[in-house]
């Protein structure tokens, strides 16, 4: 408990606003994490890590750009995020779920857990359709370091811009 606490203070002092991250590619923007450190993970548009390791895991968000079928509106693509879950991800658990926004646009965000190798980890997804495709924005720590990530979350979340 008391390494939780720590390191909520630790990651809680060291958020500040960064540069903001352009990405003219894909239409958006935001402001990472202070101290985070830019990286890149196949399929991935955008991933920050996280200067300090827990527990061996580097927490990380990413930001994912994915084509949809024409038509498909958040509803339907919200519908199969959920569905998806337990399918993609090994012990992968919905722990909440519930309506919000991403750059002004209506998304969903999904809290869940879920085991990738070694690793029980918790997710916090928030995601959005727009223009025929979805903008997927994912924290990603080890289960149970949820309160220490969750203010940088929302604030990433909160700076993400669409930018055409």
């Amino acid at each position: 408990m008391m390494r939780s606490a720590l390191l909520a203070a630790l990651v809680l002092s060291g958020w500040s606003a960064a540069a903001p991250y352009t990405d003219a590619k894909n239409g958006f923007s935001v402001t990472p994490p202070a101290g985070w450190q830019k990286g890149s993970y196949p399929g991935t548009a955008l991933v920050y890590l996280s200067p300090k390791p827990v527990k061996e895991f580097t927490p990380n968000v990413n930001v994912v750009v994915q084509a949809l079928p024409k038509g498909m509106t958040q509803a339907q693509y919200h519908q199969l995020s959920t569905s998806q879950i337990a399918k993609v991800i090994t012990e992968g658990r919905i722990l909440s779920n519930r309506a919000t926004t991403l750059g002004g646009q209506p998304a969903n965000e999904l809290v869940y857990t879920g085991r990738q190798g070694q690793y029980l980890l918790s997710f916090l997804a928030t995601y959005a359709v727009r223009g025929g495709q979805a903008y997927i924005v994912t924290f990603t720590t080890v289960k149970g370091q949820e309160a220490a990530i969750k203010p940088m979350a929302a604030a990433f979340v909160k700076s993400f811009r669409f930018t055409r």
